[in-house]
């Protein structure tokens, strides 16, 4: 796990600490194979991940990706950051990717060019049996597709294969078939000027989120929190992913417009709103793809200290054998946090070698975390709190067997 160690620099008012950078429902919409700039306690020349210690990531299913290839992606995420939650993307045809590619089925190896949609959902499933981050898929700019390259039936193939049901050689979803990964939502991507666009009955029933954007964010952020009531009221019930731009090809998002989706991001994940946020890009904040200025400009490690990193807190714990006492391996951990009444996923993964995992979450005013330790109904629970910027350690749980 790749765990800051709280630092102490000098500020103008005497001694300042910096809070310890816990992953939490901060991430990156695409890794990057780079390095950050240093400031404000942060050291120079850290790997981006590190850097940030991103808690949940969505990496692309393509070959490979801003210097990191698919394998490296997953292995990176799953096991090396040990990461909270992972989502998939699937490139639409609009974006170069293909809805049926039957060749593109090496689990660790996507096409490069023009990768499989049913196919990357088809992976996506298969990985996240070994990766429970694997959380679900999102389809990259949505609307810009359908309905006419991205058909309803396209929808309901990739939701299917997503979801585990049986796909043949040549690309067909068997829908009569069993579904092996139920748990894994299908989001798709939605920017503020595509709210009203209209959309079948069959595809919003397979749709569980959306991943939502702030296209011309320089005009339009302080929108933000309206557009999130308004894709609330569009999808009731599913999941949101907000997003921030801190470049987009488009334009050069102002500091202002990046700072203010974020607090209100922040506020927003607080009150059970939203589920994550995802920057794009990794890239964009790196030494090797970015000035010096435009780092010091966007100022991130000085807000995130004031908004983000201090109210996060970590719970670590342990699962053993409760008749021999030895640690258990590779058990299912889930966590969610309780929020409004309603509960929230916040980590799935496995314990390690030593029986041991943990998990950042957010600890600012009463939030409350629900843990199961195994499988359906035989599964234990746990609940806890977490604390600001402090390691909870929770309490040793036995399992039967």
């Amino acid at each position: 796990m790749l765990l800051c160690q709280l630092a102490v620099v000098s500020g103008i008012a005497g001694q300042q600490t910096i809070p310890p950078k816990v992953p939490g429902f901060l991430g990156s919409y695409h890794p990057f194979n780079g390095t950050a700039y240093g400031g404000e306690g942060w050291s120079e020349g850290e790997p981006i991940q590190q850097a940030f210690n991103f808690g949940q990531n969505a990496i692309i299913s393509q070959a490979s990706y801003s210097g990191y290839t698919f394998a490296e992606n997953v292995r990176n995420n799953c096991r090396e950051w040990d990461v909270n939650k992972l989502y998939g993307i699937l490139r639409p045809p609009t974006e170069k990717g293909v809805v049926n590619q039957p060749k593109d089925t090496d689990p660790l190896k996507p096409f490069n060019i023009e990768p499989g949609m049913v196919q990357g959902a088809h992976r996506f499933s298969e990985l996240s049996k070994t990766c429970p981050q694997l959380t679900g898929v999102i389809v990259d700019d949505f609307f810009n597709d359908y309905p006419k390259l991205l058909t309803a039936e396209d929808v309901l193939d990739i939701k299917d294969a997503l979801i585990g049901k049986t796909v043949d050689a040549s690309g067909h979803v068997d829908h009569s078939s069993p579904a092996t990964t139920p748990d894994l939502k299908l989001y798709i991507v939605v920017y503020e000027h595509q709210l009203a666009r209209p959309l079948e009955e069959t595809v919003l029933n397979a749709i569980d989120g959306v991943s939502f954007w702030t296209w011309k964010q320089n005009e339009n952020f302080t929108n933000f929190d309206t557009n999130v009531d308004a894709i609330k009221r569009r999808f009731p019930g599913r999941e949101v992913i907000a997003g921030v731009y801190v470049y987009n090809g488009a334009q050069t998002p102002t500091p202002e417009s990046v700072h203010h989706i974020i607090g209100q991001a922040v506020e927003m994940y607080e009150a059970g709103k939203i589920d994550g946020l995802l920057i794009f890009a990794a890239v964009w904040m790196s030494r090797e793809k970015s000035s010096r200025e435009r780092w010091d400009e966007l100022g991130l490690p000085g807000y995130l200290g004031k908004v983000y990193y201090p109210f996060l807190g970590e719970g670590t714990g342990r699962v053993i054998d409760a008749k021999t006492k030895k640690p258990i391996a590779g058990e299912l951990v889930t966590v969610w946090r309780i929020t409004g009444g309603a509960r929230q996923l916040v980590a799935r993964k496995f314990t390690d070698g030593k029986g041991e995992y943990r998990f950042g979450g957010w600890a600012r005013g009463r939030a409350k975390y629900t843990i199961a330790i195994g499988r359906g109904r035989s599964a234990q629970r746990v609940k806890v709190g977490l604390r600001s910027g402090k390691t909870v350690p929770l309490p040793e749980v036995g399992l039967g067997r």
